[in-house]
């Protein structure tokens, strides 16, 4: 898969003059492609999914182990192909898919369907996280970036929103900050932090974790953040206080619902997703007591 370079530094993202002898360096170079492994039934599958989306005229933009592989090199074979698409297109593209026949279904009404070409090699149509909080707008397709998925010309997704999106996969099973981390090393110096920053308000803490375990583990490349974006964090920080109106609120089960169940179902807390994110609560109903 290759990508056009779009590797221009967004305006205004640092006034410092470190920064701006920062931003006018060349762009880093692209990392090591790792070979893709797929099988032929893979590919196809894959394909097949994605100039049927295209040739129905369906806005989406690919994420997941494709455009992980396109920014940083890193090949990860996970059989699935991510497609993030806006909710109200979601419908459609399972029609489309349908009639090609890919078995389909809504997953999780808060963020994901599935379409299946066999028991082993599926889509997933994205619209949200599966806490609710990054949802698939128009951004996401404004500012993808063009590349090539198995000769097909596409879309990826931007890895701003991808970052977004992947910071609050913190299960004990699963974390995705070593990705988040390599997206930073490979495309930091390019990437939009301004709108990064809009992208986590209100949880900006999520993005200040995700930024310094980047910073420990790149210690020679901790410049791929910018220095504002770093003092910014730590001053909200600083300035950071108990809530006493939300004592009893949980916003761990943003991040990992598996192993935060337990303060909400025998510690007295609330679950954030319902007092916090219209977008969870208007698709799940609260267990009563």
């Amino acid at each position: 898969m290759t990508v056009q370079q779009t590797d221009n530094p967004t305006e205004g993202q640092d006034s410092s003059e470190d920064s701006s002898r920062q931003l006018s360096k060349p762009s880093k170079a692209p990392p090591p492609m790792q070979a893709d492994q797929r099988p032929p039934i893979e590919r196809g599958a894959h394909l097949l999914a994605l100039s049927t989306l295209k040739n129905a005229e369906i806005p989406f933009v690919v994420a997941g182990a494709y455009a992980l592989h396109l920014y940083t090199g890193i090949y990860r074979d996970t059989k699935d192909l991510d497609l993030f698409l806006k909710r109200e297109h979601v419908e459609r593209a399972m029609e489309a898919l349908g009639s090609m026949g890919f078995q389909t279904k809504m997953h999780d009404p808060v963020w994901i369907a599935k379409a299946y070409a066999n028991d082993e090699y599926f889509a997933d149509l994205i619209f949200s996280s599966g806490n609710g909080v990054a949802i698939v707008d128009d951004h996401w397709i404004d500012e993808a970036h063009p590349g090539v998925i198995h000769g097909l010309p596409i879309l990826v997704a931007p890895p701003e929103d991808i970052i977004w999106s992947k910071a609050f996969v913190c299960e004990r099973e699963r974390f995705d900050g070593t990705d988040i981390n390599h997206l930073i090393l490979a495309r930091g110096k390019q990437m939009d932090w301004k709108h990064l920053m809009r992208r986590f308000d209100p949880h900006w803490e999520v993005l200040l974790a995700h930024v310094t375990f980047y910073r420990f583990s790149y210690p020679g490349q901790r410049d791929h953040v910018p220095r504002w974006l770093w003092d910014e964090l730590l001053e909200r920080a600083r300035n950071q206080h108990n809530e006493p109106d939300k004592k009893k609120l949980c916003r761990g089960m943003l991040i990992a619902k598996g192993q935060y169940n337990v303060d909400v179902e025998h510690w007295g807390y609330s679950d954030a997703r319902l007092e916090e994110i219209a977008t969870f609560r208007d698709y799940v109903e609260p267990k009563k007591g």
